[in-house]
């Protein structure tokens, strides 16, 4: 039987389906696309991922992108793995679902914005960027402002039951604060942070991370991840 193949890059939203498909704990493969080489734009990928990004699963034949859809498909395919809320009720199921929407379509762009401004414009002025930048923070302070509320309120996104959605929020968070993002402002959140990096699906997909480093030859420092 052919395997799911997960096509990612140490440290990046792709993580976020890397730690699913760890807590699902079925095998799969896994296929290191060096972005930082700009590996993503080669004819091959672009075949399979016209998108040229990562993430990407490809079961069998077909493939799926974008972070979310794939999430999605994961909870679905796997309901005793508990991605996301089961209650039987189509609205309330469907609430996993728009929160990871929310945290790709909406609070991805403002992390883009905070670690990479330059890529939000043609202009060279630093000025530019730096105020790219300070909008992504201030959007992202007000996310997170309702985000601590939240999380102080329980243990995980949605009270005493783990999801996807809270290590996709991990992510959010500590990627923007590798970009300036104050994150220690937000006390909960960063208790919250904790609790994601040490259960064993993240520190299974961190393994597999750090071990890539060397199978890939990747240059990235193991400590930023």
């Amino acid at each position: 039987m052919t395997l799911p193949l997960i096509f990612s890059y140490p440290g990046v939203c792709s993580r976020v389906t890397m730690t699913a498909l760890e807590e699902i704990g079925a095998p799969y493969e896994d296929r290191w696309i060096d972005i930082m080489a700009q590996a993503q734009y080669a004819p091959d990928y672009l075949a399979m991922n016209r998108k040229s990004k990562v993430p990407a699963l490809a079961v069998g034949a077909k493939t799926l992108t974008e972070n979310a859809a794939i999430l999605h498909y994961l909870h679905l395919e796997n309901p005793t793995a508990k991605l996301l809320p089961r209650t039987g009720q189509a609205m309330d199921d469907a609430q996993g679902l728009s929160d990871l929407i929310w945290c790709g379509g909406m609070l991805h762009p403002m992390v883009r914005q905070i670690r990479a401004p330059h890529k939000w414009t043609t202009a060279t002025d630093p000025a530019q960027t730096a105020n790219i930048r300070t909008d992504g923070i201030q959007k992202l302070t007000k996310e997170c402002d309702y985000i601590e509320s939240r999380l102080s309120g329980g243990t995980w996104w949605y009270g005493a039951d783990w999801s996807i959605v809270d290590t996709y929020l991990y992510w959010v968070v500590d990627t923007a604060k590798k970009g300036g993002f104050p994150a220690d402002n937000f006390p909960a959140i960063a208790e919250h942070a904790s609790r994601v990096r040490a259960r064993p699906s993240f520190q299974r997909m961190l393994e597999r991370e750090i071990s890539a480093l060397t199978s890939a030859g990747l240059s990235i420092d193991p400590t930023s991840l």
